[in-house]
């Protein structure tokens, strides 16, 4: 019968693997090798074989490990190198199906194998079933076993599996004598969270090589113990181990995320005495700290520039530190010029229009919202991977541009693009519906809360939309509610300084100082931007001298300390002081941004002496010293100073000399600089530019029918109201509120809503009485309605401020201040009747209105107007 002498691989079957074969199958899908030469059957020996290079085709060196012939497969290390090369090119099926067909196969076979598992992310499963074959087998394992199973648990994050391998490496030689598997367990540990047991691992070792401390450093950078970090590398070097790129690395996140630039400068230098500056790693690790914590971009800059090599990394980097310099249009520029551009890349843009929407520039934030919309609409059409962080960016994106429309259209997006409910998408929806103008949307989508992770973030949503809406008291009830109901630890830095900003705005001293000391308690004063939050509080609830002292005490200050202790004595009226604090500044080297300028231009309106040529200089080197734009607000600020020194005719010289379009904002500056001096010509012309630029806003029309009144052009007045009510538009009404017994008291004009209201109207007839006897005398001018003089006194009479103050002076123990707070400019009849009050009762008066703080002390108010 004639023997079949056909070379070709049997088929691959699809069950189990058959007994040891007497040579090499290739994969059923493959083409087969050509036959064996007869001189390789004859001598029964394997030639030595040459196998193609490892980045070659691994087909190429199966189809010359098979040609090769059965003698010379019989030896498991061809066998291997044809399966390795299957597992470096990612053709894990391959390999297993060689690794399946193998006549013998050795420890270094399942090792290959197991590892091979772990690389390419096949479940824990997969190499746990090699390793109990290759026991079954009675193969003893080796550190590359060890290694591979360690591995696997490290890319699934499998650390019961992996405390089970290290039961069996302790068992052997390889836990003592492999440096290599105790790596691989410092490793699992620290990736798996288990820092204490990778430092007990650490600890036990009889010998450390640089991976070993860079496995422990990451960890401690991970958890954010960092000072532990950089104590762990002074050990290290003491061990005469020298650091390498990972090293320096972790140990500038370090520094970046402890806000430490004296360390990260120092890991700097070490790198430039390494020679470690121009590893990307390294460098790209540089310009992230840089962004962080540098002086300038040009830190950055310099850093990106002396890269030999550059990734999509680094660009994003470079691009990273424009944003976070507020440099946002060179950020574009190096978007443009990027070569390569990742998600990343996207969402450090869009990120960074959200970070830069802050400021006095309120329609730059809304422009920066609608280009990173612009961006978002970008990333889709490239058909870029979208992940949380993207659909988080876009989210802020829309709640800075406040378009509700749009955020309805990006809110269907978010439910049908499938991204689902996580803790940072569902609080930003919440954040972007506040921001938006759906409240409403907002509280629906908290009432069905269901992350723990974000729900302080949720809580700060909700106070800051009461806060921006100007509902104090619901947002202090907001938190109340929060207090009594959650843990105390769900205080943190955020919700703090949210509170602290509802003290401010409601002037509630008392609270703010509890709030105070709990942040001292809690140990949360160490935040900076609680600090900050602390000193404008202070000043918006009068206390300017424990502002000053605590902005002393201070261990570190940042720039919004400075404009937080400007903003303080700006309210107090004190120009000269705070062009002192500038001088200071100045010598401290401590640079200033936009909202500083604004806060120091807006001071000159308050100086002892005219310093409108000082401001001038100032508003000159804004763009000359500090390269930093003047935006609308910058311009308004200085027309205003103008106004009030009398310059009307250099205001608006300057204002023909702006180079855009003048908007509302500078029209109303010149407006009111304009009451301060009874120019009344230059009145009607800045309110016919106002009425053309904001038709619809309800303090225009107010204006406009209060000049009206003032002319006794009583029709035009009534038909500008009647306007207003035709359009549905409402004016904000005046609105007083006091403080008692931890609790908010307030009044609105002719109001007798308040328990104590009969007391309250007596006791404010006896008052006025007295004041009258002082030298009082009411002022009906402040009464823009055409009623008899009767009336207009009855009308003055009991405005929202007198029943505030007359409740506080009856409720105020001896020496006690008392203390109001009114939501728009005090008239001047309660001006001069405060000012008669503080001399009939001896009390002192503080009234904080939309300008700023009135002390009256002796018949002196402190404004001096």
């Amino acid at each position: 019968m004639a023997t079949s002498t056909s070379s070709s691989p049997p088929p691959l079957p699809l069950a189990p693997p058959p007994p040891p074969r007497s040579r090499l199958s290739f994969p059923s899908h493959l083409p087969p090798p050509p036959p064996a030469t007869t001189a390789t059957a004859a001598h029964g020996t394997a030639p030595r074989l040459r196998l193609p290079p490892r980045t070659a085709d691994p087909r190429a060196a199966h189809a010359v490990a098979a040609k090769s012939g059965a003698a010379a497969l019989s030896d498991a290390r061809l066998s291997n190198a044809v399966m390795c090369g299957y597992l470096r090119a990612g053709r894990l099926a391959d390999a297993r199906e060689v690794f399946d067909w193998m006549p013998t196969r050795d420890a270094a076979s399942y090792s290959a194998l197991i590892s091979g598992h772990a690389r390419l992310g096949s479940p824990v499963s997969a190499a746990d079933a090699l390793f109990r074959r290759m026991r079954l087998a009675e193969l003893a394992p080796t550190e590359y076993t060890f290694v591979g199973l360690l591995t696997a648990c490290i890319r699934r994050g499998n650390p019961r599996f992996g405390t089970q391998v290290h039961a069996l490496v302790a068992k052997d030689w390889y836990y003592g004598g492999s440096l290599l598997v105790a790596n691989a367990l410092l490793g699992m540990y620290v990736k798996c969270g288990r820092l204490e047991d990778a430092m007990r691992v650490f600890e036990r070792m009889e010998q450390r090589d640089v991976s070993s401390w860079n496995a422990v450093l990451s960890g401690l950078v991970e958890l954010g113990r960092h000072e532990e970090a950089f104590e762990l590398f002074g050990d290290m070097r003491t061990d005469g181990v020298a650091a390498d790129r990972f090293s320096l690395s972790a140990l500038l996140t370090a520094a970046a995320e402890g806000c430490s630039l004296s360390q990260g400068a120092a890991v700097h230098a070490l790198s430039l005495k390494s020679g470690l500056e121009v590893d990307l790693s390294v460098g790209n690790a540089l310009i992230g700290f840089y962004a962080e914590h540098g002086d300038s971009v040009e830190d950055v800059v310099g850093v990106f520039q002396r890269m030999p090599v550059k990734d999509v990394i680094s660009w994003t980097g470079l691009l990273n530190g424009y944003m976070e310099f507020g440099l946002v249009d060179k950020a574009l520029c190096v978007f443009d010029r990027m070569p390569e551009k990742n998600f990343v890349t996207y969402n450090a843009v869009l990120t960074g229009f959200c970070q830069n929407k802050e400021g006095v520039r309120v329609t730059f934030a809304k422009k920066a919202g609608l280009r990173g919309l612009g961006l978002f609409r970008q990333m889709l059409e490239n058909g870029l991977e979208m992940s949380d962080v993207t659909v988080t960016g876009v989210l802020n994106a829309c709640a800075i541009a406040a378009d509700r429309k749009m955020s309805e259209q990006v809110h269907t997006f978010v439910i049908k693009c499938g991204c689902g409910s996580t803790p940072w998408i569902d609080a930003a929806l919440i954040d972007m519906c506040i921001k938006c103008g759906r409240s409403g949307d907002a509280h629906l989508l908290f009432e069905h809360w269901c992350h723990q992770e974000s729900f302080h973030i949720a809580w700060n949503s909700l106070l800051l939309a009461s806060f921006r809406d100007g509902e104090y008291e619901k947002a202090f009830s907001i938190f109340l509610q929060m207090f009594r109901s959650s843990d105390i630890q769900f205080i943190d830095e955020f919700t703090l300084t949210t509170v602290l900003g509802v003290c401010g705005a409601l002037g509630f001293a008392e609270l703010g100082k509890q709030m105070h000391s709990f942040a001292a308690k809690s140990g949360l004063l160490r935040a900076c931007g609680v600090g900050n939050s602390i000193i404008s509080m202070y000043g918006k609830c009068g206390q300017l001298e424990n502002a000053e002292n605590f902005f002393e005490q201070m261990p570190h200050r940042d720039l919004v300390s400075w404009n937080a202790l400007i903003t303080a004595h700006l309210l107090h009226r004190e120009g000269d002081v705070i062009l002192n604090i500038w001088s200071q500044m100045q010598r401290l080297v401590i640079k200033p941004d936009s909202i500083t300028f604004l806060l120091i231009i807006s001071a000159c309106s308050y100086t002892s002496s005219d310093s409108a040529d000082t401001c001038m200089e100032l508003f000159h080197c804004i763009s000359s010293t500090y390269n930093i734009e003047p935006a609308m607000e910058h311009f308004a600020a200085f027309v205003y100073v103008l106004g009030c020194w009398g310059r009307f005719d250099e205001a608006e010289q300057f204002i023909r000399s702006m180079p855009f379009k003048p908007g509302a904002l500078v029209w109303r500056s010149l407006l009111e600089s304009c009451n301060k001096r009874s120019n009344m010509t230059l009145r009607r012309r800045a309110m016919n530019h106002l009425l053309a630029l904001q038709p619809q806003d309800p303090s225009t029309y107010v204006l406009a029918s209060n000049l009206y009144s003032e002319s006794a052009k009583w029709h035009c007045s009534e038909n500008t109201r009647l306007e207003m009510r035709e359009k549905g538009i409402h004016k904000i009404p005046a609105r007083s509120w006091t403080f008692h017994d931890n609790t908010v008291h307030s009044f609105f004009a002719r109001d007798r809503s308040h328990p104590q209201s009969k007391d309250i109207y007596a006791g404010l007839d006896v008052l006025t009485i007295e004041c009258m006897k002082a030298g009082y005398e009411p002022d009906t001018t402040f009464v823009l309605h055409d009623v008899e003089e009767y009336q207009k006194r009855h009308f003055l009479m009991y405005h929202s401020a007198k029943l505030a103050a007359t409740y506080g002076l009856l409720m105020a123990g001896s020496g006690q201040i008392v203390r109001v707070v009114k939501n728009i400019r005090m008239c001047g009849d309660c001006h001069s009747f405060l000012e008669h009050a503080s001399v009939a009762t001896g009390k002192e008066i503080s009234v904080r209105d939309s300008s700023g703080f009135h002390i009256f002390r002796g018949g002196i108010c402190s404004c001096r107007e």
